[in-house]
C-alpha cells in the first residue's frame, strides 16, 4: 500500500526497508518481480534494503558494498559476485568456504598456483587474485559455491579430498557440506548425484570461483541494499549498495 501511494504521487525517491522479510518463500518471489516491475516503470529511484544478497542481486543493476561506513565496491552484481574487491566483499556475497594456502608462484596475470597451508596434501592448484603476492607468501582462498564441484577421488582429478558431512536435495541436483581435514568445512558444494553421509570424497576447483587474498582476521557481516534508478534516457536500471547491519 506504501509502495502504490509513493508512485501515484510521482514521487522521485523510494525507501524500501525490507518489505519481503516476513513473507514465504514463494509469495517473496512473486513480490520481488512485482516491485521490480513497478518501479522500473515509473521510472523511480529506489534504494531497496535487505538482509538477503540473492535478492539484492536480483534487483539491482549496480551494486555498492559498505564496510564500516565506507565504500569498499561498486559495480554490477556480475563484477561484485566475479570480482570481489576485498575479502569481506567476498564473504558478504555468498562463499562455500576459506582455505589457507601458500602462494607457490604467479602463472600470469591476476593467477596463481597455491596449495593448502600445513595439510600435507601436495596438489596445487591456481585461483585468483588482484593483488602481487611473492612465492612462499600465505594467502587467504575464499571459494565460492560456483568454484567447487564433487568428483571422485580415485581418479587424480581432485586438488582436495574430503569426508561429505551432509547432503540436501535442491530439485536441480545435491548440495553437499564436506569437511576438510584440518581445514574446516566447505557448504553448498553441488553434484549431480548424492554422496552419502561419511563418503571419502574429492573436490576440484575452479579458479574462476577461487579468490586469493592476503591473510587477515574475518570480518563480520553486514546487510546489502539495493534500488533502482532511471537511466538518463532509457528504462530504468538499478544501483544497489550495503550497509553495516545494526
Amino acid at each position: 500500500m506504501a509502495l502504490a501511494r509513493a508512485l501515484v504521487a510521482d514521487t522521485g525517491l523510494i525507501l524500501c526497508d525490507e518489505p519481503l522479510s516476513n513473507l514465504d518463500a514463494d509469495l517473496r518471489e512473486r513480490m520481488r518481480l512485482e516491485i521490480s516491475s513497478l518501479v522500473r516503470e515509473a521510472g523511480a529511484t529506489t534504494v531497496y534494503i535487505t538482509h538477503d544478497q540473492a535478492e539484492a542481486f536480483a534487483l539491482a543493476d549496480r551494486v555498492g558494498i559498505l564496510e564500516k561506513g565506507k565504500l569498499v565496491q561498486t559495480g554490477t552484481p556480475e563484477e561484485i559476485y566475479t570480482q570481489p574487491a576485498t575479502a569481506f566483499v567476498a564473504r558478504f556475497t555468498g562463499l562455500s568456504g576459506e582455505l589457507p594456502v601458500l602462494v607457490r608462484r604467479v602463472v600470469g596475470e591476476g593467477l596463481f598456483e597455491v596449495e593448502p597451508a600445513g595439510s600435507g596434501q601436495a596438489r596445487t592448484f591456481h585461483a585468483r587474485g588482484s593483488h602481487e603476492p611473492v612465492g612462499g607468501a600465505a594467502g587467504l582462498l575464499m571459494i565460492r559455491p560456483t568454484g567447487v564441484r564433487l568428483v571422485s577421488n580415485h581418479t587424480g582429478e581432485h586438488h582436495l579430498a574430503g569426508v561429505v558431512a551432509d547432503v540436501a536435495f535442491r530439485g536441480r541436483g545435491y548440495e553437499h557440506a564436506i569437511d576438510i581435514p584440518g581445514h574446516g568445512r566447505l557448504t553448498s558444494v553441488f553434484a549431480d548425484a548424492r554422496a552419502a553421509r561419511g563418503e571419502n570424497v574429492g573436490l576440484r576447483l575452479d579458479p574462476g570461483g577461487c579468490h586469493l587474498f592476503a591473510a587477515g582476521p574475518a570480518t563480520a557481516d553486514t546487510e546489502p541494499t539495493a534500488g533502482t534508478e532511471p537511466a538518463a534516457a532509457a528504462p530504468a536500471v538499478s544501483n544497489g549498495a550495503a550497509s553495516p547491519a545494526s
